[in-house]
């Protein structure tokens, strides 16, 4: 793939997406905004998925409200979401691929092998290298107890071998998956050999960087300390809870709420610079649920 084209959503407009088309070798075109006619080929995709599987699945709305109709889509939805992705790589490479168009010659899959013929398809060299690229690259300064990261700390053998051969101070460069902090991968000096460092820290894994920030944000909201571990499960207990709610009233405020996840995500991605914030601790804090409108307010209203 030598370009990608791409619409202005904030998934895709930020810098990790350009980071990692740019180790990939790929150039990223952006659409203008509220112009879904330059990826036409995609709308109508969506469109036929919705038309020819979506909407023949129990548990449909028919991309409309029903409760004027008598009928309720979640209590008709029956299959989970793995039952849901099988169901859907089957009709696309079975009933999709396989069907030809009235003003195309040949079926997506005849034409799609006629394509990577005449322009065959660039892979990485191997995985490593594809979730290197695709990984946040970021810096910190390497102690004896290791790095660390988001709050979080990173320490193996490996690592302390490689503090005790540098000098005070100096800062390594690691890549970060954001879908899982469990391990990172940090590249030795000069030769960047890759040292992978697993987080030592006790959590449920995998653990995303954007819910990982955004519970330690609501810490600091709540004036605790992210850094205190039972003060950081209050304010995921309060976390989840708020975002059920949001999923019961409905994908507007579902969105809404994603959307302020990733804004927070956003503020405090570097908050390593900044001084942990201190406060009371959690039996002095009072009522968590009174806190809780000043981190998600417009999403629960």
């Amino acid at each position: 793939m030598d370009q990608l084209v791409v619409d202005n959503g904030l998934d895709l407009t930020s810098h990790g997406v350009q980071d990692c088309c740019t180790a990939l070798g790929i150039d990223l075109l952006f659409t203008p905004a509220r112009s879904p006619w330059y990826k036409g080929v995609i709308e109508r995709f969506g469109r036929t998925l919705n038309t020819r599987f979506i909407h023949w699945l129990p548990g449909t709305t028919l991309g409309k409200p029903t409760s004027d109709l008598n009928y309720s889509g979640r209590d008709d939805a029956t299959f989970t979401i793995e039952t849901f992705e099988l169901l859907l790589e089957q009709y696309i490479r079975t009933v999709h691929n396989q069907s030809p168009r009235r003003t195309k010659d040949g079926t997506p899959t005849r034409r799609y092998l006629r394509g990577i013929a005449e322009w065959p398809v660039r892979l990485p060299l191997s995985m490593d290298e594809f979730d290197a690229a695709c990984a946040l690259t970021r810096v910190a300064t390497v102690r004896q107890t290791g790095l660390t990261f988001a709050g979080l700390q990173y320490q193996n053998t490996a690592l302390g071998q490689l503090w005790n051969r540098v000098p005070q101070g100096t800062r390594l460069t690691f890549k970060v998956n954001p879908l899982n902090l469990k391990t990172i991968k940090v590249l030795r000096p000069v030769t960047e050999e890759i040292i992978s460092v697993d987080c030592v820290d006790e959590f449920v894994w995998p653990r995303t960087l954007s819910y990982h920030l955004a519970a330690r944000q609501q810490a600091r909201t709540m004036n605790f300390s992210p850094d205190d571990r039972r003060s950081l499960a209050l304010a995921e207990a309060k976390l989840m809870a708020t975002y059920q709610l949001a999923a019961r009233e409905g994908k507007k405020t579902l969105r809404r709420m994603e959307a302020e996840l990733l804004r927070q995500s956003q503020a405090v991605e570097l908050e390593d610079e900044v001084p942990a914030a201190t406060g009371p601790t959690p039996e002095a804090a009072g009522d968590l649920d009174s806190m809780l409108s000043k981190v998600f307010a417009e999403s629960t209203q």
